[in-house]
């Protein structure tokens, strides 16, 4: 009997067993039936500008009536934030915040079902679904599993594998229930499918920590309303207020070194980076800002240094190899910086800076097919943006491919099509195509759409086409406007410089060009316009070493060999002339037989 019992008992159990798995798999859904149900609780969430146009795209989870929540992180970029679902869209405001855990609630008059909260961690392998709005094309569904949880400093973090992109960020992750086990959290990554999420049950946490944390949110507000408001030493003052109360507060230290950068204080703002970078030494952020701001200064080994450092101890950190591809870019060593380019793309393939830095990588190389296919690229991926496009018609016409340039100029987003930079990029197009008075009606409607910092561009611009249309006086006083908006541009300087020359002002010209070359023997383009200006004051004796200096700079330039025939064959030099007329045909045949034509045949000489 005993052993007849133990064996009734031993079926009871794995009948049990057998029931309760019966039971776990008819409650586990489908990706579809997840989908079905939670979707509607998760909606787009958009940064807006001060002129109510957004800026970047996130994700929010709904938590209760009326509450949401989403990622803390650079809330405050934009002027204010609004949901959307569908054609919906209502204003939201900021709630209760855990900056620490990178939780933020957001409060809107949006009616909906919140998701059923599963508070308790998951296991690693267990079955998941990631719900957001990845790259702000809509609110869609990943699948993967749990890969761990890990431990952070504000607790414990979910790793699971589901695929998520910018974006994503305050969307929901999902057990085979549809409930809620993690709100996702973009920024914390480590490699390709290794994302995390903070936990659920954070949620309850959140107004009590953010309660405790009023005073220092309290700061947080006003160091930020000061810099939205460009109110530049008065934040400056706050954050030194701030530092006496709490010296080595990472926010007020980050608050000091906006306020130097703004107020042009490069060794304050460096100070209040390393600063940053002693109180928080294993954060990657603190580390990153630091070697953007030794780039701006062009400290490049400090920076280079600094760079492999992060990468060697972030690896799937995608800014940090993105920086160090920038400091050895700007060191020359244009392979090396290819490479860390490639390896920021393969931890962050929409890292849209490393593809910009590949680019200019490829036209510093004369390599314009590669630049225009990245730019092409881009402009798929972001069809509804502006500077995809607006940069592959700059690298088309780089390429000399006017035609596709201007057909491309039809393809810009109908919302920017009146706005100042595309009609910069017709009057750019327009000049190319030898139209010239097509080009100063386009550039005059971009200053008049307002321009801001490129104008100096603009006008620059508007001086060439203007010059070719000899309209000099016009010229003149564009150009002159564009070296008053960037004085340190010396190739404004160059351009009117020669426009003056041209206009019959050669001695100003002259005196442009003698402060150029002192300023930097080492142009080619300052020893080049010297040289012109002195053969249009019929100085061609004073020309020659100005010619021959260029060329030892540039010996690549033929507009230099062929002002360099024009001045021997003036000074009787033929057997010389004669020499630098075949270093021309070398280098541009056509340029070269009309110079012969001109210059050479017309006195006898043979070729």
């Amino acid at each position: 009997m005993r052993h007849q019992d133990h064996q009734h008992a031993a079926w009871h159990g794995l009948a049990g067993l057998l029931l309760l798995g019966l039971a776990q798999q008819a409650c586990a859904l489908t990706a579809q039936q997840v989908h079905a149900r939670s979707a509607a609780s998760v909606v787009a969430l958009d940064i807006l500008d001060a002129d109510g146009q957004r800026i970047v795209e996130r994700s929010a989870t709904r938590i209760g009536e009326g509450r949401f929540v989403t990622a803390c992180e650079n809330l405050h970029s934009g002027a204010a934030l609004q949901l959307r679902a569908g054609t919906d869209a209502v204003p939201a405001q900021l709630g209760a915040r855990d900056r620490e855990r990178n939780l933020c609630e957001l409060l809107a008059p949006h009616a909906g079902p919140p998701l059923p909260l599963q508070p308790d961690l998951p296991e690693a392998g267990q079955r998941v679904f990631a719900i957001s709005n990845a790259l702000g094309l809509g609110v869609g569904i990943s699948e993967g599993v749990v890969a761990g949880v890990r431990q952070d400093t504000g607790g414990p973090l979910i790793q699971f594998t589901a695929p998520i992109s910018p974006g994503s960020e305050g969307g929901a992750l999902l057990d085979e229930q549809g409930r809620l086990i993690a709100i996702l959290d973009y920024r914390r990554r480590d490699g390709q499918n290794v994302n995390f999420g903070a936990p659920a049950a954070w949620l309850a946490e959140l107004a009590a920590r953010a309660a405790a944390d009023a005073a220092q949110l309290a700061r947080l507000d006003a160091g930020h309303a000061l810099a939205g408001a460009a109110q530049w030493p008065a934040l400056a003052t706050h954050a030194a207020q701030w530092l006496a109360v709490q010296p080595g507060q990472a926010d007020a230290l980050r608050f000091a070194a906006e306020a130097a950068r703004a107020q042009q204080q490069p060794a304050e703002e460096l100070n209040a980076w390393r600063a940053l970078r002693r109180v928080q030494p294993h954060d990657a952020e603190a580390g990153l800002d630091l070697v953007q701001a030794l780039l701006q200064q062009q400290q490049l080994a400090e920076a280079t240094a600094l760079a492999r450092q992060l990468v060697a101890e972030h690896a799937g950190e995608a800014r940090a190899h993105w920086l160090l591809a920038r400091a050895l870019h700007a060191d020359g060593a244009l392979d090396a910086a290819e490479s860390s380019y490639r390896r920021a793309l393969a931890a962050n393939p929409w890292l849209v800076a490393a593809y910009n830095g590949l680019a200019a990588l490829a036209q510093a190389r004369n390599d314009h097919g590669t630049a225009v296919a990245i730019f092409a690229r881009l402009s798929g991926l972001y069809p509804e943006e502006a500077w995809p496009r607006q940069q592959l018609i700059g690298a088309l016409l780089r390429a000399q491919d006017v035609a596709r340039a201007h057909a491309e100029l039809q393809n810009l987003p109908p919302a920017h099509v009146d706005s100042a930079s595309s009609w910069y990029l017709r009057g750019l197009v327009a000049s190319r195509m030898g139209r010239p008075e097509a080009a100063v009606q386009a550039l005059r409607t971009s200053l008049a759409r307002d321009a801001q910092q490129d104008s100096a561009w603009i006008q620059a611009e508007l001086g060439a086409a203007l010059t070719a249309l000899e309209r000099y006086p016009e010229a003149i006083s564009a150009l002159r406007e564009a070296v008053r908006s960037e004085p340190a541009s010396t190739r404004w300087r160059v351009l009117l410089g020669d426009t003056l020359r041209a206009g019959g002002l050669a001695p100003q010209a002259l005196a442009i060009a003698q402060q150029l070359v002192a300023e930097q023997a080492t142009s080619a383009a300052h020893w080049g316009l010297l040289a012109r200006t002195l053969v249009t004051l019929d100085r061609d004796a004073e020309a020659l070493p100005a010619l021959e200096r260029a060329l030892q700079i540039d010996a690549s330039d033929a507009a230099l060999w062929a002002s360099l025939v024009h001045v021997q064959q003036n000074l009787g030099q033929h057997r010389l002339a004669a020499e630098a007329l075949r270093r021309l045909r070398e280098l541009e045949p056509a340029r070269a037989e009309l110079v012969y034509r001109t210059l050479v045949l017309p006195y006898g000489e043979n070729r």
